[in-house]
């Protein structure tokens, strides 16, 4: 039997005395135990110094404290870096781990070598640990077709279509922790540490993932990054022909900046991946084309009809858009 490697967990924490307790008391029932707990505090003003004290005494934990605040990437960074295991779980404040969950995704690791990250889905409860009948994976979209694409190694284009990977559901190696660090802050407000991992590993096809709700996803009104979805505006047909031309453009030339400025950050941090980030050129090109048609729509004919061909209007269409969704954004693309 192979020796289990030995583990850490990256926990952050920000006046988290809510529900910081049910947090560490999951880990305190966790069946494989971790060799080190680091936890980083943010400039905590409430009592979660004090309850990371109490637990001090039963969890080997080892406390830092940031004056002033780093903001969240920059505070899991500093708690990665200075963990000491070959396995580093991520770990957020308000959520609540499944007694397996260490040991499952440890196991996983152990068993896939060649895998330098690994996930697993979660259950959405509410603010009392209530199940809400909905897991991650069935909010991000992650179905049984995903699933299947991703084993056919395509995980790069299913997460630049949207993020799979929550922070709190993954565990790394400390050597690709290692690679990944400094995590990027310049990519795009909303592009955080975890879109960072996965994207990486992803590219060198290093991430796998564990089919099974291991975490209590926990939503709540002072969480920073949930899944509570905000209703979207709807653009109706005879919209789309008077709103500014401007403001349709406006989300391509931010994605198309999201995608330039992630394959840019690769290609010069991460050479050594250079062939491997053509599904980044694609979408990068995809939302640049997008964004830079031309004023006459004559002209737009042959680009967008091209993309179209190529499949790029099928393959980066919205999540949960019906099948005539991309005709309908062609359309908008020809017309607007």
């Amino acid at each position: 039997m192979k020796q289990m490697p030995t583990v850490s967990i990256a926990l952050c924490t920000h006046n988290g005395e809510e529900f910081l307790s049910e947090q560490l008391k999951s880990i305190q029932y966790q069946t494989l135990q971790p060799n080190e707990i680091i936890i980083c505090d943010d400039d905590s003003s409430d009592g979660t110094l004090e309850i990371i004290q109490k637990f001090s005494e039963l969890l080997p934990i080892k406390l830092f404290q940031n004056t002033p605040a780093l903001g969240t990437i920059k505070n899991f960074e500093y708690a990665v870096s200075l963990c000491t295991s070959e396995i580093i779980f991520l770990c957020d404040q308000d959520d609540y781990w499944l007694h397996h969950k260490m040991e499952t995704l440890v196991k996983y690791l152990v068993e896939n070598p060649t895998k330098g990250v690994v996930f697993s889905n979660a259950l959405i409860v509410d603010d009392e640990l209530q199940d809400l009948q909905i897991t991650m994976w069935e909010k991000v979209r992650f179905w049984e077709k995903e699933i299947e694409d991703w084993k056919q190694g395509k995980a790069l284009d299913l997460l630049l279509t949207g993020n799979r990977v929550t922070g709190c559901t993954v565990a790394m190696r400390n050597t690709f922790a290692t690679k990944s660090r400094p995590f990027p802050t310049h990519i795009h407000p909303n592009f955080i540490h975890d879109g960072w991992i996965g994207i990486l590993a992803s590219v060198n096809n290093e991430i796998g993932f564990v089919n099974e709700p291991l975490v209590l996803y926990r939503q709540h009104e002072q969480q920073q990054i949930g899944v509570i979805e905000k209703e979207r505006e709807k653009i109706h047909v005879h919209a789309r022909f008077s709103r500014p031309r401007d403001l349709k453009l406006s989300p391509f030339i931010e994605k198309g900046n999201l995608y330039f400025n992630l394959l840019n950050h690769i290609n010069i941090n991460y050479p050594e991946l250079k062939d491997k980030t053509k599904p980044l050129q694609r979408i990068s090109q995809h939302y640049q084309l997008r964004s830079n048609l031309a004023k006459n729509r004559l002209r737009r004919i042959v680009p967008i009809f091209k993309n179209l061909y190529s499949g790029n209007y099928h393959l980066y269409r919205n999540l949960g858009s019906n099948w005539y969704g991309v005709y309908l954004a062609v359309l908008g693309d020809l017309l607007e």
